[in-house]
Parts: C-alpha cells; structure tokens; sequence
C-alpha cells in the first residue's frame, strides 16, 4: 500500500514550524520577578489549604485567589507573585500597585487605549509594552483620557463593550475593600452547608485592614460563635496584618498557622475534608493537566510514522504514549469530578477536556475492532492530533478557556443535562477525529493518491470488511490503496459521529422542555447544532450521487468540522444566547 505520499519533506517541515509556534507560545510569558525576602520565606501552606465560600461552593483558598487574581491579570501573575500572596498583598497593602502593571487589557482595544496613553504624556516605551502585554496600572485607569475613551468603546454594544466590562471588572476585583468582602472564611458557628460564611469584615468590623494597631476587634454579635475562640481569631489575624505589613516571614508565618488552626475550630462539623482542599490545591499547581497536550502531541509522532511507514515499533511506542497521555488525562478528569461532586462538563473548560477524552477513549474501542485491517493506527492518531490541539487551546488560552471549578446553575442542574452533553461533546469529538483523517486522505490526494473510494457501506460492514469473504479485500490487503483505507476511515467516524449527534440533539430537546418548558426556541446554539447535523446528512447521503465519492466525503468532513467549530467557538462567545458565553 503506497502510504508514503501521505508524509513528505514539506510535511516534515510544517510540522516543525507549528512546535517551534507552539514552543514560542509558550516561552512568550511575563518574565519571572525574583521574589522578595519576605515572600520567599513567608509559609503560605496552611492558607493555601484553607477552606472558603464562593458563590455557594465551598473551595480551597488557593483555587479561589487563583480565579480572582486571573480576573485581574489575564494570563499573567500579579506583579509576578503566585496568586495565595498577590490576594493577600492586595487587600493589605493595596497602595504599591497603583503604578504597577496588573489589569490585564484584550487585544481588541489595546490600540485605542495606546491613542488614549498617548495624550495622557505616557512613556512611549510603557505604551509600546502595554501593547505588547496588555497591562496597564490601576492608576493608569483614572487619567480623564483613558476615561473618555473607555467610555466610547463601551457604547458599541456589538464590539467592544464587552471588553470594557472585563477591565471594569479586574479594577473592581483588584480593590482591597472587595477582596476582603469576598474573604468569606469563616464558617458559620451554628449554621449548615447552605448557610454563608462570614467574612473578615464580619467578623472583626470593617476596620480590620485599616492602619495601626486595633486591626480589628472580636464581633460578640455572631451568633454561636465562642467569644474565646473570637477573640484569638481577631488576635491571629491582627498578627498577620501587623507582620505582613513589617514583612516579618516568621510572625507572618505564625499567625497564618494559627488562623488557619483556629478557623477549623468554629464549626468542625461543617468544615470541609482538608484532603480534599489539599487535593484541589495540588490539581491547580499542576496547571489542571493542561500540559499533558505534549504527551499526546508526542504519541501523535510515531503513530504517524507507523500510518506512513508501517513501523511496527513505532505504534507499539505511540500506543504506549497515548495510554500515558490517556492515563494523566483520565486522572485529570477524575480530580475534578471529585472535587466538584458531579460530573465535569459543565463549563467549556470542562466540555473541552471530557470531550476528546471520549475521542481518545473511542479510538481505543475502535482499534481494537479494525486491529486486523489497513484501518489500524489511523483511529489512534486523530484521537491524539484532537486531544492535543484541544489541551494546547486550553494551556494557551486560559483566559477563554477557565479551569475554574465552580456550581451548575440550579436551572440546569437536570440528568439530561449529563446526557445531552456528553452526547454532543463525544460527536464533537468524533467530527474532529473524521476530519484530521479527511486531511490526511486530501493530503494523500494532493500528493497525487489513487481516487478510489471505500465501497458505499455503514461503518459496521467496513469494520468487519477485513474479516469477512464479502465485499472489497482492501482493507486487509497491503497492496490495497491508501485512499480507500482513509476513506473508510473517514466513513467509520462519520457515521458513528452522526448518530450520537442526532441522539444529542434529540436528548437537548428533553433538557430544554425540562429546564425551560420548551423543546426548541431558535436559539443560535441549536440553529447552528442543527446546521452542523444537516452538513452530516448531506455527507452521509452525497456518497450515492457524486463520482468522487473520497473527495467529496473528505471535505464535506472537514466542512462539518468547521461548521462545528463555529458553533462551539462563534456562538458560544461572540453571540449572545442561551447557551452563549457572550
């Protein structure tokens, strides 16, 4: 079988050039910044693992500041501090990042904004690296020019309001008085797991960040709350204010350790596993896996080799790499669905991460059907290019694409949502699978590839064609064409992909009639789930009219994908909707 078409020195080459773009991609971050004495030698640990309310989900701190100080400065870290400090040095002394390049800035607006430095008098090299970066100081903020252009660019609802909004936001979670409002640690002494938390202003007044030496003082207004445990909780926390400020590591250190020993002490039965706040701790500094694209994208090498040149050592390594790839993934998967306590497709972070794991984990199943076919290995590498592309887009856009662990709206909290979602987000899955194999047959066919097509056939008779007497040998045959081979390929997926999208369009319906009392209502998310369907049924179908039917099946796949990917990218974040993020 003539394979060799499908990999040639260009090929070699653009494939380079996309690791060297992904490898300067991930070089290209905020320098380090030495860390001070104080922030090198100072235990943050325990307040790390310390257990907080947010918006109805009780986290660990270090999840928490990790979110709030992502608000802030996008893809960077405050100042270059880890985000447990930055939260902490914002709300206690807020006054030296006034001048400090912290509120992160889209690309969309930054040339506007750079007009706005401009008659401001700003330095023509801080303009020129805000530009670069997308950071700009709070103060910054406050300069009339800067005023009047945001002001403008927030009357254009369609295009960039939204991205005024964003800095509105990051200013307003970067002031001392809302960190400390949102510093909800304290549980309630005689409440249950729906009760709010209280707050360090709660609890001590809202004095307790201000100058000198009466930081705070014991609330015996809280009800339940022992008045000896009150008082040493005012005194750890007046102690950490009071060395943090003098930037005393060891009585900063202390006082952290004491808090945080004192705070489990106001409701033990209600505070949270501390196991598990450590695991969700470690699962964050792990940068939630989203690094495990470079294990898959290092499977991906030899399975190539192994569809081009037949190596068998080569898909022996490769299977090895993707079972390691597919083990850290599953692990991945698994931390956040016990840390959350459901199942983790709820956000697009998560329908992105579950959905090419039931790719990879479908290859696997699929392998092992066609494992004496020509099909062998292809199933493997698309899995792999799709888990890949999907992590690097995570990694490298964590702004869009949020790790953070938060609550299922109530509205959607349904069994169909589990349903319909895993069905969409698997043929999702399937569609980006179907179309890395299209590429590679158009590859083959621009290569100069025979233009023969697989028989017309469903994907179960191309499965057991390599193991029947009916139909074409060519799927066990090595002198069979390459292109009918990819072609089959291609069909398999598709046609599994177009059934479990039809059953998730069919189970969105029930979702919809479950949570908002209709089965359809035009939204632009299920017009465009329904185009994408109707490019699939186009597909299916073309086969019985055209001529080349491995042509035309091949880009019809790769259409369908970008039709699918417009719906999940466009519509998810340009349009406003139901199921947008707009």
């Amino acid at each position: 079988m003539n394979r060799k078409m499908l990999v040639r020195s260009g090929d070699v080459v653009l494939i380079a050039l996309i690791a060297f773009f992904a490898w300067g991609k991930y070089q290209n971050r905020a320098p380090s910044v030495q860390p001070s004495e104080f922030e090198a030698n100072v235990d943050l640990q325990p307040l790390r693992n310390l257990a907080i309310q947010d918006v109805g989900r009780i986290k660990s701190f270090d999840s928490f500041a990790r979110g709030r100080m992502r608000t802030i400065a996008g893809p960077y870290d405050v100042d270059g501090h880890e985000p447990v400090y930055a939260y902490l040095d914002l709300m206690l002394d807020p006054a030296k990042y006034q001048n400090k390049d912290i509120i992160y800035v889209k690309r969309a607006i930054r040339p506007d904004l750079a007009r706005a430095m401009e008659q401001s008098n700003i330095d023509p090299n801080d303009i020129k690296e805000f530009v670069k970066t997308g950071l700009m100081a709070p103060g910054m903020y406050w300069l009339q020019p800067m005023q009047n252009q945001l002001s403008k660019l927030e009357q254009d609802v369609i295009r960039t309001q939204k991205f005024v909004n964003m800095i509105n936001w990051a200013m307003g979670t970067a002031d001392a008085h809302r960190l400390s409002s949102n510093f909800a640690i304290i549980p309630s002494p005689t409440g249950n797991d729906k009760t709010p938390w209280l707050t360090g202003e709660q609890l001590w007044g809202m004095g307790f960040m201000q100058d000198g030496h009466d930081h705070g003082q014991a609330n015996m207004g809280v009800p339940g709350l022992d008045p000896k445990l009150g008082a040493e909780l005012t005194a750890d926390w007046n102690k950490l204010v009071e060395t943090w400020r003098a930037q005393d590591p060891a009585g900063a250190s202390a006082a952290i350790a004491s808090l945080a020993n004192n705070l489990k002490l106001v409701n033990p039965e209600l505070y949270p596993d501390v196991s598990k706040l450590n695991l969700e701790s470690w699962y964050f500094k792990m940068k939630a896996f989203v690094w495990v694209w470079v294990v898959y994208a290092l499977a991906a090498i030899p399975l190539i080799m192994f569809i081009a040149y037949r190596m068998n050592g080569a898909l022996k390594l490769g299977i090895g790499m993707l079972v390691i790839a597919f083990g850290l993934h599953t692990l991945a998967l698994g931390m956040r669905w016990y840390i959350s306590g459901r199942i983790p497709n709820a956000n697009m972070f998560e329908a992105v991460l579950a959905s090419v794991w039931f790719g990879v984990l479908g290859s696997f199943v699929l392998e092992y059907l066609v494992r004496k076919t020509n099909m062998k290995g292809l199933f493997y590498f698309g899995s792999a290019i799709c888990a890949m592309i999907a992590m690097m887009c995570q990694q490298f856009m964590p702004t869009v694409l949020r790790s953070d662990i938060d609550n299922v709206m109530p509205v959607l909290d349904d069994i169909w949502l589990y349903i319909h979602t895993n069905m969409i987000i698997w043929s999702y899955a399937l569609i980006g699978i179907a179309a890395i194999i299209a590429l590679l047959y158009l590859r083959y066919r621009l290569g100069g590839g025979d233009p023969s097509a697989a028989r017309i056939g469903g994907a179960g008779s191309l499965i057991l064609d390599g193991s029947t007497p009916k139909g074409d040998r060519f799927l066990i045959d090595e002198r069979g064409s390459a292109g009918k081979v990819l072609d089959a390929a291609t069909m398999v997926i598709l046609e599994l992909a177009f059934v479990t999208l039809w059953t998730g369009l069919v189970m969105g319906a029930i979702w919809a009639d479950h949570s908002w009392g209709r089965p359809w209502g035009w939204d632009p998310k299920e017009v465009f789930a329904l185009c994408t369907f109707v490019i699939f049924i186009i597909l299916v179908h073309v086969r019985f009219k055209v001529r080349d039917k491995g042509l035309w099946t091949a880009i019809l796949a790769v259409v369908g994908c970008a039709v699918m990917l417009f719906n999940w990218i466009v519509i998810n974040f340009k349009i406003s909707g139901l199921h947008s993020y707009a």
